[in-house]
Protein backbone atom coordinates (compact mmCIF):
# COMPACT_ATOMS: atom_id res chain seq x y z
CA UNK A 1 0.00 0.00 0.00
CA UNK A 2 1.02 3.48 -0.61
CA UNK A 3 1.33 6.27 1.91
CA UNK A 4 -2.19 7.59 0.62
CA UNK A 5 -3.87 4.58 0.69
CA UNK A 6 -2.34 4.01 4.72
CA UNK A 7 -3.80 7.21 5.71
CA UNK A 8 -7.31 6.94 3.51
CA UNK A 9 -7.40 3.32 4.85
CA UNK A 10 -6.50 4.54 8.68
CA UNK A 11 -9.09 7.62 8.73
CA UNK A 12 -11.66 5.21 7.40
CA UNK A 13 -10.69 2.84 10.13
CA UNK A 14 -10.49 5.69 12.86
CA UNK A 15 -14.37 5.90 11.92
CA UNK A 16 -14.95 2.60 12.34
CA UNK A 17 -15.61 1.81 9.32
CA UNK A 18 -16.22 -2.04 8.88
CA UNK A 19 -15.74 -2.05 5.33
CA UNK A 20 -11.72 -0.53 6.31
CA UNK A 21 -11.20 -3.60 8.56
CA UNK A 22 -12.19 -5.88 5.78
CA UNK A 23 -9.62 -3.54 3.39
CA UNK A 24 -6.80 -4.11 6.13
CA UNK A 25 -7.25 -7.63 6.21
CA UNK A 26 -7.37 -8.01 2.78
CA UNK A 27 -4.32 -6.07 2.49
CA UNK A 28 -2.48 -7.47 4.65
CA UNK A 29 -3.94 -11.07 6.28
CA UNK A 30 -1.58 -13.20 4.02
CA UNK A 31 1.69 -11.66 4.77
CA UNK A 32 1.18 -11.53 8.33
CA UNK A 33 0.18 -15.11 8.05
CA UNK A 34 3.65 -15.96 6.42
CA UNK A 35 5.42 -14.25 8.98
CA UNK A 36 3.88 -15.78 11.56
CA UNK A 37 4.66 -19.49 10.12
CA UNK A 38 7.98 -18.39 9.81
CA UNK A 39 8.44 -17.74 13.21
CA UNK A 40 6.10 -20.13 14.80
CA UNK A 41 6.10 -23.46 12.11
CA UNK A 42 3.14 -24.42 13.29
CA UNK A 43 0.22 -23.42 10.92
CA UNK A 44 -2.15 -23.47 13.40
CA UNK A 45 -0.76 -21.44 16.32
CA UNK A 46 0.01 -19.04 12.91
CA UNK A 47 -3.34 -18.96 12.13
CA UNK A 48 -4.32 -17.99 16.00
CA UNK A 49 -1.68 -15.44 16.09
CA UNK A 50 -2.50 -13.80 13.08
CA UNK A 51 -6.72 -13.32 14.06
CA UNK A 52 -5.31 -11.96 17.73
CA UNK A 53 -2.85 -9.42 15.74
CA UNK A 54 -5.96 -8.00 13.50
CA UNK A 55 -8.34 -8.02 16.62
CA UNK A 56 -5.07 -5.93 18.31
CA UNK A 57 -5.07 -3.75 15.44
CA UNK A 58 -8.75 -2.80 15.44
CA UNK A 59 -9.12 -2.33 18.89
CA UNK A 60 -5.63 -0.19 19.37
CA UNK A 61 -6.33 1.58 15.70
CA UNK A 62 -6.43 5.42 18.21
CA UNK A 63 -3.25 4.26 19.20
CA UNK A 64 -1.83 4.24 16.03
CA UNK A 65 0.93 7.33 15.54
CA UNK A 66 1.74 6.59 11.79
CA UNK A 67 5.18 6.51 12.54
CA UNK A 68 5.51 3.22 10.42
CA UNK A 69 3.43 1.83 8.03
CA UNK A 70 0.43 0.01 8.54
CA UNK A 71 2.16 -2.81 7.59
CA UNK A 72 4.72 -2.85 9.89
CA UNK A 73 2.58 -1.54 12.36
CA UNK A 74 0.98 -5.11 12.11
CA UNK A 75 3.92 -6.98 11.81
CA UNK A 76 4.84 -5.71 15.19
CA UNK A 77 1.58 -6.60 16.96
CA UNK A 78 2.27 -9.77 14.96
CA UNK A 79 5.87 -10.56 16.17
CA UNK A 80 4.70 -9.20 19.73
CA UNK A 81 1.62 -11.45 19.75
CA UNK A 82 4.48 -14.51 18.80
CA UNK A 83 6.56 -13.42 21.83
CA UNK A 84 3.88 -13.57 24.41
CA UNK A 85 2.87 -17.34 22.81
CA UNK A 86 6.79 -18.24 23.14
CA UNK A 87 6.74 -16.86 26.95
CA UNK A 88 3.05 -18.76 27.40
CA UNK A 89 4.20 -21.92 26.85
CA UNK A 90 7.55 -21.69 28.83
CA UNK A 91 5.52 -21.03 31.56
CA UNK A 92 3.50 -24.18 30.70
CA UNK A 93 6.17 -26.24 30.15
CA UNK A 94 7.84 -25.08 33.46
CA UNK A 95 4.43 -26.07 35.29
CA UNK A 96 3.81 -29.21 33.49
CA UNK A 97 7.75 -29.80 34.17
CA UNK A 98 6.87 -28.88 38.35
CA UNK A 99 3.57 -31.35 38.38
CA UNK A 100 5.63 -34.21 37.01
CA UNK A 101 8.30 -34.20 39.03
CA UNK A 102 5.83 -33.51 42.33
CA UNK A 103 3.91 -36.66 40.69
CA UNK A 104 7.10 -38.96 40.36
CA UNK A 105 8.24 -38.33 43.53
CA UNK A 106 7.33 -40.64 46.44
CA UNK A 107 5.74 -37.94 49.11
CA UNK A 108 7.59 -37.84 52.26
CA UNK A 109 4.93 -36.68 54.89
CA UNK A 110 7.29 -34.21 56.80
CA UNK A 111 8.29 -32.53 53.08
CA UNK A 112 4.63 -32.16 52.31
CA UNK A 113 3.59 -30.63 55.63
CA UNK A 114 6.78 -28.57 55.83
CA UNK A 115 5.30 -27.10 52.12
CA UNK A 116 2.07 -26.84 53.09
CA UNK A 117 3.07 -24.61 56.39
CA UNK A 118 5.06 -22.98 53.87
CA UNK A 119 2.00 -22.09 51.81
CA UNK A 120 0.13 -21.19 54.80
CA UNK A 121 2.63 -18.63 55.87
CA UNK A 122 3.20 -17.15 51.98
CA UNK A 123 -0.76 -16.82 51.37
CA UNK A 124 -1.19 -14.93 55.13
CA UNK A 125 1.75 -12.38 54.18
CA UNK A 126 0.11 -11.95 51.10
CA UNK A 127 -3.25 -11.59 53.13
CA UNK A 128 -1.17 -8.61 55.19
CA UNK A 129 -0.43 -6.81 51.74
CA UNK A 130 -2.81 -3.88 50.33
CA UNK A 131 -4.57 -4.74 47.31
CA UNK A 132 -2.65 -3.35 44.92
CA UNK A 133 0.55 -5.11 45.86
CA UNK A 134 -0.96 -8.02 46.30
CA UNK A 135 -2.72 -7.87 42.81
CA UNK A 136 0.87 -7.45 41.46
CA UNK A 137 2.43 -10.34 42.76
CA UNK A 138 -0.74 -12.36 42.34
CA UNK A 139 -0.47 -11.46 38.26
CA UNK A 140 2.49 -12.22 38.08
CA UNK A 141 3.81 -14.68 40.47
CA UNK A 142 0.79 -17.02 40.85
CA UNK A 143 -1.08 -16.10 37.55
CA UNK A 144 2.04 -16.24 35.56
CA UNK A 145 1.15 -13.15 33.50
CA UNK A 146 3.90 -11.00 31.92
CA UNK A 147 4.79 -7.41 32.76
CA UNK A 148 2.96 -6.66 29.18
CA UNK A 149 -0.04 -8.42 29.89
CA UNK A 150 -0.47 -6.99 33.40
CA UNK A 151 0.30 -3.62 32.45
CA UNK A 152 -2.76 -4.40 29.54
CA UNK A 153 -4.88 -5.82 32.70
CA UNK A 154 -4.22 -2.36 34.91
CA UNK A 155 -4.17 -0.45 32.35
CA UNK A 156 -0.67 0.89 33.71
CA UNK A 157 2.68 1.55 31.39
CA UNK A 158 4.59 -1.40 31.85
CA UNK A 159 7.64 0.48 33.47
CA UNK A 160 4.81 1.30 35.97
CA UNK A 161 3.66 -2.11 36.76
CA UNK A 162 7.28 -3.58 36.95
CA UNK A 163 8.13 -0.96 40.03
CA UNK A 164 4.97 -1.65 41.41
CA UNK A 165 5.36 -5.26 40.89
CA UNK A 166 9.05 -4.89 43.03
CA UNK A 167 8.06 -2.47 45.83
CA UNK A 168 5.20 -5.20 46.29
CA UNK A 169 7.88 -7.84 46.34
CA UNK A 170 9.77 -5.88 48.45
CA UNK A 171 7.15 -5.39 50.95
CA UNK A 172 6.42 -9.52 50.99
CA UNK A 173 9.81 -10.01 51.84
CA UNK A 174 9.76 -8.09 55.05
CA UNK A 175 6.32 -9.73 56.25
CA UNK A 176 8.21 -13.09 55.23
CA UNK A 177 11.34 -12.15 57.35
CA UNK A 178 8.97 -10.90 60.15
CA UNK A 179 6.89 -14.06 59.85
CA UNK A 180 10.13 -16.32 60.01
CA UNK A 181 11.52 -14.65 63.03
CA UNK A 182 7.96 -14.92 64.71
CA UNK A 183 8.32 -18.99 64.26
CA UNK A 184 12.00 -19.25 64.92
CA UNK A 185 13.27 -21.24 67.64
CA UNK A 186 13.98 -19.28 70.61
Amino acid sequence: MTEPDDQRLLSNLRACRPEACAELVRANYQAVYRFLVHLTRNVHLAEDLTQETFAVAWTKIGAFEGRASLATWLHRIAYTKFIDAQRGEARAARMRERLTTVRDEPADPMDLAAADDEAQCLYQCLDGLDASDRTVLVLHYLQGLSYREMASVLDEPTGTVKWRTCEALHRLRILLGDEVSDHAPR
